[in-house]
């Protein structure tokens, strides 16, 4: 209840108060209890446990007293064994330093009796057992005193170091007299399997070496004398190139198996860090032989030096003046009056005009030499990269850390310098020029059906042999950006300027001067042979770049050049093959298909609205012109004798469209065919859903209908039916006898895709005239 008052408050605190005290009485009331509790249970542990701890207590000292002696007995016991073994080990380890120092005495006998015979089987296993004592052993006192006889009186460390290197100096010799002079392939693997016999597999390895840099560097001479004399303007130095590193793969394939199987132990090195740094070192020199050769004869540096400073003008002058009259039937003059005549326009006493000075520019022909030739440079390298990994399992960095290289310049970083530093600039240079000498030779030939000129054959021939050429580095990196350059120059230097031709020439007839008669007649058939020309050039362009794709992007093709499995095969990541990045750096040549077909869309229209669109308007309006639908049986007949639609399209359809389809490229022509089918349909339909139908009348419009259909078939044999759809589906729709209601689920019900909406259904019922 709430407290109202100061007595209400008061009496509250009594009460509890009264509370609290009678709280405490209840608590000191249960400490006593259990301090009670604790002294029963302390009296009763005293009475019961502790006398048993006791008597526990006692038995133990007593049974410690009767062990005691036991113990001390047990204990001298193991003192004296721990002597026995101890002096048992000293015996064992004499007893084997004794056997030690004999079987070194007479194995060193033995060996030194082997030299003496020439016999170098059991002199190869006395050394081994020799040499498989303990050095502590060997020069150890004992030894020292044990093993020099008067025959042998030096100390066994010097003795076998000195009959060790006897043997392994005449395993050597052999070795090389039956390699170098006898060339007996048993008796050299023999002697070499004796190093391994006798535990000498470094010396082994290390005669191998010898024999192998020999046998190489002999093979090189022949190298080295064609790089003195004058190279043919072929690929020249890349054939020594790769006739060098061919044969060294035959070597290495050949000879390291023999060599891992005599000489490789799981203490020891084998072919890979015992041979291959010889070899990796004089191939090296040998190899950089041929790159200074090449860069010497070549003249590398000057060519890129004036590919650098060349400028680019034809592209240039195109941009300027994109459209000349009459280029395109080959008669064009030139606009400098003083080229034609044959004497100068100058007084004879006037000082001519000093001319400028011709520009230096690198043959194309040459640069083409030295790029093919740093391809195949890269290729091969490549390739015996991929040799050496395969055949003896190992990772580049692995071959490169065995391999010492002595010469200045490891191989593979000077491929990739000559790759960055003159392969990628002269290839740039050599796109640019084969780009402008395609623009500058570009002729056009009318004769041809369809119409084309010689501008996409000759791009196209040059595009396909520079990314094959890019692409046969097998360098990724060089590949994107070799395609990288192409795709970027394609889309600003070749599909721009094709556009830019298109629309000067179209621009050409809006010349205020140029009035009805001839010469608007001339220039808009030469506008005409123009649009026709470029629009096919930039289809097949299309056409030419889809089957380049086709063939570079092939596995077929790029697994000559890139392997199909991942660089680092142990990484936790997935990582993708260097014929994966190599298809996707190649797809990158799809991105120019929607551009030509953007510019082909565009230039279709303005083809159309130019020169077609005129035409293509007074032919629909004479088609239009007096049509009527609502027929009598007497207009039905008359009708049915005109032939009113057809025969007047007929007649028409040539003026609108002459020779279209013979000289533009199939899908060029389906793209015009069917824009002007769209001027032609459209408005027929929309003149059709203004009309009233008779019965007849809706007859006669399904016979117009098909005649057309039928017509213009004829002309383009693709996509038609799709245009006339939605006229098809009126005259379907015109001729039900149904409700309205009724129609558009009945043509539902026999498979029709309506093209027509519900409410353009019922709109056409709406038509008819019952």
């Amino acid at each position: 209840m709430p407290l109202a008052s100061a007595n209400d408050v008061r009496w509250a605190l009594q009460l509890a108060q009264d509370e609290e005290k009678a709280r405490k009485t209840r608590v000191e009331a249960l400490f006593e209890s259990a301090a009670r509790s604790v002294d029963v249970a302390d009296q009763a542990a005293k009475q019961e446990v502790r006398p048993k701890v006791q008597i526990i207590d006692e038995k133990a000292k007593h049974l410690q007293a009767q062990l005691q002696n036991t113990s001390t007995t047990a204990s001298h016991l193991y003192s004296k064994m721990q002597l026995i073994h101890e002096e048992r080990q000293r015996v064992k380890l004499a007893i084997h330093w004794c056997r030690s120092v004999v079987d070194l005495k007479s194995a060193c006998a033995s060996l030194a009796e082997s030299l003496e015979r020439h016999d170098w089987d059991a002199g190869a296993a006395h050394c081994a057992s020799a040499s498989s004592c303990e050095s502590s052993i060997i020069e150890s006192r004992f030894a020292q005193n044990a093993v020099p006889t008067t025959y042998l009186p030096d100390p066994p460390t010097q003795t076998l170091h000195e009959l060790r290197a006897k043997l392994l100096e005449q395993l050597r010799k052999n070795f090389e007299f039956y390699t170098i002079q006898e060339s007996n392939e048993a008796q050299a693997t023999r002697f070499l399997s004796l190093f391994g016999k006798a535990g000498a597999y470094d010396e082994g390895l290390d005669a191998y070496k010898t024999l192998a840099v020999s046998l190489v560097h002999a093979q090189g001479d022949g190298i080295r004398n064609k790089l003195i004399s004058t190279p043919p303007l072929s690929p020249y130095y890349s054939a020594l190139w790769g006739t060098l590193f061919d044969q060294i793969a035959i070597f290495i394939h050949e000879h390291q198996p023999v060599v891992d199987r005599l000489l490789l132990s799981d203490s020891k090195a084998g072919f890979v860090q015992g041979v291959l740094p010889g070899l990796d070192g004089e191939w090296t020199r040998l190899g950089n032989q041929i790159l200074d050769a090449w860069d010497e004869k070549r003249q590398r540096t000057r060519l890129v030096q004036e590919s650098e400073a060349c400028l680019f003008s034809v592209v240039q002058k195109i941009r300027a003046t994109p459209h000349t009259v009459g280029r395109i039937f080959g008669n064009v003059q030139s606009s400098n009056r003083e080229r034609s005549l044959p004497f100068p326009l100058t007084r004879p006493s006037t000082p001519r005009a000093t001319p400028p000075p011709k520009e230096i520019r690198p043959e194309l022909g040459v640069v083409d030499v030295v790029l093919n030739e740093l391809a195949l440079f890269s290729s091969h390298w490549a390739l015996f990269t991929e040799f050496l990994i395969n055949s003896l399992g190992t990772t580049p960095s692995e071959v490169d850390s065995a391999a010492k290289i002595d010469a200045p310049h490891a191989l593979d970083a000077r491929i990739n310098e000559l790759l960055t530093r003159t392969f990628l600039p002269l290839q740039a240079w050599a796109l640019r020029e084969s780009l402008e000498k395609a623009h500058s030779i570009d002729t056009a030939d009318l004769d041809a059906r369809p119409m084309s000129s010689s501008l996409p054959d000759d791009l196209f021939f040059m595009l396909r042999s520079i990314l094959t050429r890019a692409l046969s580095t097998s360098s990724i990196s060089v590949a994107e950006r070799v395609l990288h350059q192409a795709v970027s120059l394609l889309e600003t230097d070749f599909i721009d300027i094709v556009v830019l031709r298109l629309d000067s020439c179209r621009r050409s007839l809006n010349v205020p001067r140029l009035v009805e008669g001839p010469r608007r007649l001339a220039a808009a058939r030469e506008v005409k042979a123009t649009m026709i020309v470029y629009l096919n050039v930039l289809d097949q362009s299309s056409t030419y770049t889809e089957r380049i794709y086709a063939d570079l992007h092939s596995p077929a093709f790029l697994s000559q050049y890139f392997k199909d499995i991942p660089k680092d095969q142990h990484a936790s990541t997935f990582e993708a093959s260097d014929l994966a990045l190599a298809q996707d750096v190649v797809s990158r040549l799809n991105s120019l298909i929607p551009k030509y077909g953007s510019a082909i869309q565009f230039e279709i229209g303005e083809l159309y609205t130019t020169l077609i669109q005129s035409h293509m308007h007074a032919m629909v309006t004479d088609l239009l012109q007096d049509l009527t639908y609502e027929l009598n049986e007497a207009a039905f007949e008359q009708t049915e004798q005109d032939n009113r639609i057809a025969s007047r399209l007929q007649k028409r359809w040539e003026l609108v469209m002459p020779s279209y389809r013979e000289r533009l490229t199939e899908s060029n022509y389906a793209l015009l065919f069917m824009r002007c089918l769209d001027a032609l349909l459209i408005p027929y339909e929309e003149s059709v859903l203004e009309m009233h139908f008779s019965e007849l009348g809706a007859l006669r419009f399904d016979k117009d209908v098909r005649q057309l259909l039928g017509f213009l078939s004829l002309h383009c044999s693709f996509g038609i039916r799709d245009k006339f759809m939605r006229l098809q589906q009126i005259a379907f729709v015109l001729n039900q006898e149904e409700e309205d209601e009724e129609v558009y689920e009945t043509g539902t019900s026999l498979g029709i895709s309506w093209q027509l909406t519900p409410s353009e259904v019922k709109h056409v019922r709406g038509l008819c005239i019952r």
